[in-house]
């Protein structure tokens, strides 16, 4: 069908170029180039959401602008097509109908787009809910004011929520290895979010999932490359460590591990000169071990680091042995033998440089260095040694007296290592960019030690660490986090903060979930919290059951009986009804009028007695119907998704098929207009 040409060289400039415009936006040309570039892009969609999932192609394909400006660009090319035809002849009627289709088709895709609801609901048995949880994320402000003691009292002022497009990845993942995707033309809120009234707020980087991890703390491995007779294959044994000052309060935190034939002890060194001492407390087997053990004492002074050796017999014999160019002596006070501890006193001789200060306490552990007690006013620091001699099966299962490598971080936030396997100690620096240096030797073949990950801190602090993209984890189990720049008032702090998780039962923010920053006249706290969307009425789950292949734990069907309530707790349907993977339930809410499709898509736990969260969820549903506690606790997560274009892109498709049946059964383009062409002709 030929179009029509409106433009001529008689017109003015600028009437000529807006018809040329016109023209060219209705041509057959542009529609076939853009036409096939949507069908690359399609393609790539396709293939980004089976490579990275559906969140993926959404941030990246689906909800960017430019791809809504390519939709937008083909409803103009459809307009113009059909409007450039203007009147339509009797034969042109399937041809209107078809582009009108089009054009409806293509609001319904925007309406989609724009009002569309894809959330989860995250339910336990016998609980109800109305708030669906998104993918996204947003930032919270909660703003106090300070009186003149510093103090605050109420609820503040709440600023937010903050919108925050991140994004389906690690900021640092973008551009490297996924580069050939156009990541970059996907918006991202980089930079600063919000700036009022003294109150900014800055996102610096963010990892799409990330975990927690106690510094400072070492992750190593020991082992080899070929272990066992002619080199067989490799074994490696991994070593995670953490310190913390005081272990019994601080819950589950090593300090040792044991490792085959050996244990790896990690601490933190407070000061240059007992990283020093670290290094330089090794024994001499010439001094020899004693029954007891050999002590090596190092004094940290002037000009010169000094180290002094004897073995425990001899100062138990002696009860005081000075310590040559220090002006200092020890004076023995106990020993232990079954837990290789000394104690002893270290004070200044009457000739000393530090006559008249007051004697300091010492406490030596053979196989506890972690827990030594050091002269520190005095300047020494020191190490007890012991000969293991023949040890029996049971107190080589108890780790006494074995082969043990000490790792600590330094003064200076590096690390260092000593290797003790008697009778030799092997000390120096240890490479933290996984560089081996030697370990263990055993019969069977020479060990080595690597670091993995090493998290360097003055003081115990939690340290954010990211996660490797996982298409198959789902983003209701992802911890996400966001590096963040609060400044209030003039006072600016930077730190990392965890997002919100989406639960059943939502929780108080802790410690790495909300921080806050004190300005001169007001504090101010930010969390970064779920977005999510009331539904109008609530979702209660009745029953949750899950079934597992024989043999496995692998889930094999999981459904959920549920129920519709509107106000006042009545049911909106005449009986529950039951979602299961592959059957989703259609509900219309009599209220609004509006369409939802609930989906029943994974499930979160199970939590055991003895969980907090199984014990708050308890405490919060008091219990079962039965007034007992379950075995476990599950919680179902339901998908709600409601599609505000659903009815009008059925109507655009119908369109579509209505005009092209149209034209075929007018037979227009095939015999009319020909028709008429070869008669006029004739």
């Amino acid at each position: 069908m030929a179009r029509p040409h409106l433009s001529s060289p008689d017109q003015p400039a600028w009437i000529r170029s807006t018809l040329g415009l016109y023209e060219f936006l209705a041509s057959l040309r542009f529609a076939v180039v853009l036409i096939a570039l949507l069908g690359v892009v399609l393609g790539l969609g396709t293939f980004v959401e089976s490579a990275y999932g559906t969140e993926a192609v959404k941030f990246g394909v689906w909800n960017t602008w430019w791809f809504t400006l390519l939709n937008s660009l083909l409803g103009v090319s459809v307009f113009c097509a059909a409007a450039i035809r203007y009147p339509w002849k009797r034969h042109q009627t399937g041809f209107v109908i078809t582009h009108v289709g089009l054009l409806v088709l293509l609001a319904g895709c925007l309406m989609s787009q724009r009002g569309g609801i894809d959330a989860q609901i995250p339910l336990l048995e016998g609980d109800s809910g109305s708030r669906a949880y998104e993918d996204s994320h947003s930032f919270k402000l909660e703003v106090r004011r300070r009186s003149a003691d510093g103090e605050t009292s109420g609820r503040g002022e709440m600023i937010g929520p903050i919108p925050f497009r991140s994004g389906p990845f690690n900021w640092d993942d973008y551009g490297s290895r996924r580069s050939f995707i156009p990541w970059g033309l996907a918006p991202r809120d980089r930079g600063v979010l919000h700036d009022a009234d003294g109150i900014r707020l800055e996102v610096l980087d963010f990892y799409a999932d990330s975990t927690a991890a106690l510094a400072p703390s070492v992750k190593l491995r020991v082992g080899s490359d070929s272990f066992g007779p002619g080199g067989g294959r490799g074994v490696w044994m991994p070593v995670d460590l953490s310190w913390q000052p005081n272990p019994l309060a601080g819950g589950d935190v090593r300090h040792r591990q044991r490792v085959g034939g050996g244990t790896v002890v990690f601490w933190k060194s407070g000061s240059k000169a007992e990283t020093n001492a670290f290094l330089a407390a090794v024994p001499d087997t010439e001094v020899g071990f004693g029954a007891k053990g050999q002590i090596v004492l190092v004094h940290d002074g002037e000009p010169r680091t000094s180290v002094h050796r004897f073995t425990v017999d001899e100062l138990e014999s002696k009860k005081t042995i000075e310590l040559p160019g220090t002006g200092l002596s020890v004076d023995f006070r106990d020993h232990e033998p079954r837990l290789a501890v000394v104690r002893f006193a270290v004070r200044p001789t009457a000739a000393g440089d530090a006559a008249g200060k007051s004697s300091e306490e010492m406490v030596l552990a053979a196989d506890l260095p972690e827990v030594n007690m050091p002269a520190r006013r005095a300047g020494v620091y020191g190490s007890l040694w012991v000969d293991p001699g023949p040890a029996d099966a049971s107190e080589r299962m108890q780790g006494k007296a074995r082969s043990r490598i000490d790792v600590i971080q330094t003064h200076d936030l590096a690390l260092a290592y000593r290797k003790w396997q008697f009778p030799a100690v092997t000390a120096g620096p240890l490479p933290a960019d996984g560089r081996p240096v030697p370990a263990f030797e055993m019969p069977m073949g020479k060990l080595e030690l690597r670091v993995d990950r090493f998290l360097p801190a003055d003081t115990v602090e939690v340290v954010t660490l990211p996660v490797p993209f996982d298409k198959a984890k789902p983003p209701s189990a992802k911890r996400r986090a966001a590096k963040l720049r609060l400044s209030v008032d003039g006072t600016s702090e930077t730190f990392w903060i965890a997002g919100l998780p989406i639960q059943p039962i939502q929780e108080k923010p802790g410690p790495t979930e909300r921080r806050e920053v004190a300005g001169a006249r007001r504090i101010a706290a930010v969390t970064m919290d779920p977005d999510s969307i009331d539904i109008g009425f609530d979702v209660r789950l009745d029953n949750f059951e899950r079934r597992l292949d024989p043999g496995t734990s692998q889930a094999s069907h999981f459904s959920s009986v549920v129920e519709f309530l509107g106000d006042s707790r009545k049911p909106l349907t005449a009986s529950p009804v039951t979602i299961t993977m592959n059957a989703p339930v259609d509900f219309s809410d009599p209220a609004t009028g509006r369409s939802y499709r609930l989906f029943q898509e994974s499930f979160m736990g199970p939590w055991l007695p003895g969980d907090p969260l199984y014990e708050r969820f308890v405490r919060e549903l008091g219990g079962t119907r039965s007034g007992e506690a379950p075995e476990a606790i599950e919680a179902s997560v339901l998908t709600v998704n409601y599609d505000p274009g659903r009815g009008v892109k059925y109507a655009g498709s119908a369109l579509v098929v209505a005009g092209i049946f149209t034209m075929f059964y007018m037979k227009a383009y095939f015999f009319g207009p020909r028709k008429r062409a070869v008669q006029g002709a004739a």
